[in-house]
């Protein structure tokens, strides 16, 4: 069970858990889901999951305080947020300000939905390959002793930029993988895969 690909829902919309559920389940995820915050968020403190399906309203909360309590049990996890109503979609600028890597409306076809919880499966395992600049980046910062909120600091960036790039999400650009390779006395090379050596 220790490499099943884990999967957390939290939604107070009981019909969206059990659908995405029985969805997945026929790829062999683990897939646990919660109607209630407080169920969800004390289900990470107790597992580690791979992947968050967040809904953006949910008890008296909405995706922007939930995930500021999670981040500060499990700075790592890709969430990947769902609003219901159009109308009630947070504003681009909130939603760049919120520690999330992907966004999607429930009132997309289902079939979307399911798509992009895939992409977001594959970009996950994809930042784990053995050769991919995430990874490597990932663990020259945990060998630094170093979160993704200290590496942002010293980038000038958010916990978000470094938590795409670990995940290739994105890529940064060249002037911040010259940083980079400074910060951990590495080669630029080495970084982007071209050879499996520090030096």
């Amino acid at each position: 069970m220790e490499d099943t690909f884990k999967i957390i829902i939290i939604d107070d919309d009981e019909g969206i858990i059990e659908a995405i559920k029985a969805n997945l389940l026929q790829e062999e995820y683990l897939v646990d889901g919660f109607t209630t915050s407080k169920e969800g968020i004390n289900a990470i403190k107790d597992v580690k999951y791979d992947l968050l399906i967040l809904d953006y309203f949910i008890d008296n909360l909405n995706g922007e305080n939930i995930t500021e309590k999670i981040r500060k049990i499990d700075d790592e996890l890709y969430i990947m947020l769902l609003t219901g109503k159009a109308e009630e979609i947070p504003a681009m600028e909130t939603f760049k300000k919120m520690d999330v890597q992907m966004f999607c409306e429930k009132s997309a076809h289902f079939e979307k939905i399911l798509i992009m919880i895939e992409s977001a499966i594959k970009s996950i395992l994809h930042s784990r390959k053995s050769g991919s600049f995430g990874i490597r980046l990932k663990k020259l910062r945990k060998n630094s002793n170093m979160s993704q909120d200290d590496l942002g600091k010293l980038l000038g960036l958010g916990r978000t930029a470094i938590a795409n790039w670990e995940t290739n999400q994105t890529e940064p650009t060249g002037e911040n993988i010259i940083r980079l390779a400074e910060i951990f006395k590495v080669t630029t090379d080495y970084l982007l895969g071209h050879r499996t050596d520090f030096s």
